[in-house]
């Protein structure tokens, strides 16, 4: 199947409205593509919560391409992972948070120490195909990032790791001729099978705006305003690409 950066990018802030704090790429349906995105409404569920959902790529970068044919999104066939949060402590926790769909900050590192979890930000490059075909218009996605997440004990998380990576790219003006058309740009890539480490951060103590404005039933939600988190909790779990579709990352307990 041929994942389209841009339908990656849609899906990264297709669930950012108001009410919703995540967006995945199986919830909200919309063909998806290597990034990160995470749904919160319907979405998996574990233990005692419905689960927003993420998916996300890595994010490489390279010279310029020997042919225009290089621009294009590699054909992936691999499935989205569903890497599942759990706190599992006594308290709550918080966790810091990125992108329009307030996705909790985390690491999945391959053998190299190479991050293969990626977040698209409200002014991400385009896809390099829709620079090929013309559509050059950069609208960046009048979103709040919020400051971090916060689950109750018991609570879930769950998010979609899509199974291609994104790699950036510098699009020349012979292969997207039109105007302001050579930038840079991003498109899907295979990831490479192997051993990937999960690796959460988290806090124990929270100062400041920590509490829940809009309590979710499932124990979780977003925060906004200032805050300062302390009492650090790191958790790393291994998880073998592709052969794994869905893992738990128990924090705390």
């Amino acid at each position: 199947m041929r994942l389209s950066v841009a339908m990656i990018v849609a899906l990264a802030c297709a669930a950012c409205g108001p009410g919703k704090s995540t967006t995945t790429e199986s919830e909200p349906t919309t063909t998806l593509e290597p990034t990160s995105t995470s749904t919160s409404e319907g979405a998996t569920t574990t233990s005692t919560t419905a689960t927003p959902t993420s998916t996300s790529p890595t994010s490489t970068s390279t010279g310029a391409p020997a042919s225009c044919e290089a621009f294009l999104p590699d054909e992936v066939v691999a499935e989205q992972t569903t890497i599942t949060l759990t706190n599992a402590s006594v308290g709550p926790i918080w966790l810091g948070a990125a992108g329009c769909a307030g996705l909790p900050e985390l690491d999945i590192l391959d053998g190299d120490g190479q991050n293969h979890f990626f977040v698209f930000e409200p002014c991400s490059p385009l896809p390099c195909e829709l620079l090929m075909a013309g559509d050059c218009t950069v609208g960046c996605d009048d979103c709040v990032v919020p400051a971090g997440l916060r689950l109750d004990p018991g609570a879930s998380f769950s998010l979609l790791w899509a199974g291609a990576d994104v790699e950036s790219m510098e699009m020349t003006a012979e292969c997207a001729p039109g105007p302001g058309c050579a930038r840079e740009c991003v498109a899907a890539r295979e990831r490479p099978a192997g051993t990937y480490e999960i690796t959460v951060t988290a806090a124990q103590q929270c100062v400041g705006s920590c509490d829940c404005a809009s309590p979710s039933p499932n124990g979780h939600c977003t925060v906004d305003g200032g805050i300062v988190l302390s009492e650090e909790l790191k958790v790393s779990v291994p998880l073998e690409f592709p052969a794994t579709l869905e893992i738990e990352v128990p924090i705390g307990g």
